[in-house]
């Protein structure tokens, strides 16, 4: 009897098959995947150097419970906001505004230091952003994650999309005491963010051309 080969599947086949995504759906979920590794960096980045420039420079016990409670407030309006918004405005233009405000937001935090008399209002700042920038980035990736798939396939890939997350946020907090030890400055930090957070729009911008315009006006 003659032995017959198996031919060895590529790896990212196998990549495909262990995350149980189809083959129509690879170029979707790809976007997805490298959109919540960019997503889980910034966010990871973001928020050490937040916590670690407040905690530097304001008193935990007095400035930190009504830190939280800004930072709440600003993100259950922001949240508000956008849930309002959603039914009014094409998603992709609401995504793209709120990923702005962001990058922006960020951008400000990282060298607006010439602008403001007092730094440490800054840090402040910073710090209270870091839950309304978490609402802003998960509503757009999962508003879009809905809006390409049905809800067999939804439920299906859930655990599949947001991989890239756990991965760079697992990176970002062993390597960021690393760079910090080794001179980074904390306030650096932001850069890594700034640039996953425009490659994160960038992605998003390429998505919703490819697969959105069916689902453009909702």
């Amino acid at each position: 009897m003659q032995n017959l080969k198996v031919k060895p599947q590529p790896m990212l086949h196998r990549l495909w098959k262990a995350l149980d995504v189809e083959p129509d759906e690879t170029d979707q979920v790809s976007l997805l995947l490298i959109m919540s590794f960019l997503m889980g960096l910034f966010l990871a980045s973001v928020a050490v150097a937040s916590q670690t420039l407040f905690l530097a420079h304001f008193d935990e016990r007095i400035d930190l419970p009504a830190a939280l409670a800004i930072s709440g407030g600003i993100g259950l309006l922001i949240t508000l906001l956008y849930n309002f918004l959603q039914g009014r405005i094409p998603f992709t233009a609401l995504a793209v505004f709120n990923l702005l405000l962001v990058i922006v937001f960020t951008g400000f935090i990282e060298f607006g230091e010439a602008y403001v008399q007092d730094t440490n209002l800054l840090f402040y700042f910073g710090f209270t952003l870091i839950l309304p920038f978490t609402f802003v980035i998960q509503l757009v990736f999962w508003g879009s994650f809905n809006r390409m798939f049905n809800v067999r396939d939804s439920k299906r890939l859930i655990g599949s999309v947001d991989v890239g997350t756990d991965i760079a946020s697992i990176i970002a907090f062993f390597s960021i005491p690393i760079l910090l030890g080794y001179g980074v400055k904390a306030e650096s930090l932001y850069t890594i963010g700034l640039v996953s957070i425009t490659g994160y729009l960038v992605l998003f911008i390429i998505l919703s051309r490819k697969y959105l315009v069916a689902g453009i006006l909702m």
